[in-house]
């Protein structure tokens, strides 16, 4: 854990995510959006409906994240498979 946060750290000082807290708090909702099986569907459609507000930072620091892997660390994926998709979604290359 403690290694994962200097990681946290180091990427945020990069640039490559907004905060700690903010990669954090998208990390939690994640999960409960992938490990809660809620029946209260009123409580479903806050959650998603947060996440959609979430997005342009999510697809900021996903973008952040993949300019960083290219450039400092001259990292490609192997095949470009879903390189459009990306794209698409985030808006930018």
């Amino acid at each position: 854990m403690d290694s994962f946060l200097k990681v946290l750290s180091f990427y945020e000082k990069c640039g490559v995510i907004a905060s700690m807290e903010a990669w954090q708090l998208y990390r939690t909702a994640r999960n409960l959006a992938a490990h809660e099986y809620e029946t209260n569907y009123a409580a479903i459609a806050e959650h998603f409906n947060i996440l959609h507000e979430w997005l342009p930072a999510l697809y900021r620091d996903a973008t952040n994240f993949v300019r960083y892997c290219r450039q400092t660390l001259g990292i490609e994926p192997e095949t470009r498979d879903y390189e459009a998709d990306f794209i698409t979604i985030t808006g930018k290359d």
